[in-house]
């Protein structure tokens, strides 16, 4: 899958919804159609959104990917899990305030962390309060617990994620996911980036589910536009923020292009 490139970092935002929806919104849809392909026995509910290094669009892709879920009718659970930068809550419009921290610090109930958003069947966990290590919150039988009636409660549970190569989180996240959603940005990650956040899911013995090509940018590769059919899309902005396009497998020697 592809992203369009934006200029600077944002916080990102949902595209598949509003009256107003960009051609972005197809790829996000094809993405939903791939995860609900992959969950039809019932096996693949919690997907751990993951990339190598930080701002290849995973907040973006995990809610867009929720809201979309949301709108077949799958109840659905975005879990803000990026302890370092938590940001899913913002691109959702949702207080940050109480969490799982406070849940894990025995402050706050289950009713007090699960939020609705203005999005139907979508919900979020936020993070809550900052945590000096992690870890300890992802290791204990607690957050584990609360992760399985999660699972038993909605349909999905998309788990945002910090980076694979800036933080270790993701090894004791995937005891409780099903599976990766791998995220590589476009002339930004580098090869050797990818390939060592690759061999770290393999050693861990993490299941990859798939990859989404992000930050994309169709003015530099036209042809593939025109390959999907998206020949005579005109972006409002020189620059537009998050939509995915289309699907591309190759890379360059030495940057993802």
């Amino acid at each position: 899958m592809l992203f369009k490139r934006k200029r600077k970092e944002s916080t990102g935002r949902i595209v598949v919804a509003g009256d107003n929806v960009p051609v972005g919104r197809c790829g996000y849809d094809r993405l939903r159609d791939n995860v609900l392909f992959m969950n039809a026995d019932g096996t693949t509910k919690a997907i751990q959104i993951e990339s190598a290094v930080s701002d290849e669009g995973k907040t973006t892709t995990a809610c867009n990917l929720a809201v979309s879920l949301g709108q077949s009718g799958k109840k659905t659970v975005v879990v803000e899990l990026d302890f370092h930068h938590p940001k899913a809550h913002r691109v959702l419009k949702v207080a940050g305030g109480t969490g799982i921290a406070e849940y894990i610090l025995g402050t706050a109930d289950k009713s007090d962390i699960i939020k609705h958003t203005e999005y139907p069947y979508v919900d979020i966990v936020t993070r809550g309060a900052a945590i000096d290590n992690p870890p300890l919150v992802y290791m204990s039988e607690k957050f584990k617990s609360f992760m399985t009636e999660l699972k038993d409660t909605y349909d999905y549970v998309i788990l945002d994620c910090a980076p694979i190569l800036q933080s270790s989180d993701y090894i004791h996240i995937s005891e409780v996911s099903d599976g990766v959603l791998f995220l590589a940005a476009h002339s930004r990650t580098t090869r050797s980036q990818v390939e060592d956040a690759v061999k770290e899911l393999g050693k861990n013995g993490i299941k990859i589910l798939g990859s989404v090509f992000t930050m994309y940018n169709p003015k530099k590769n036209p042809e593939y536009r025109s390959m999907y059919g998206y020949y005579d899309y005109q972006p409002e902005q020189e620059e537009p923020e998050d939509g995915l396009n289309n699907i591309k497998n190759e890379t360059s020697e030495d940057k993802l292009s």
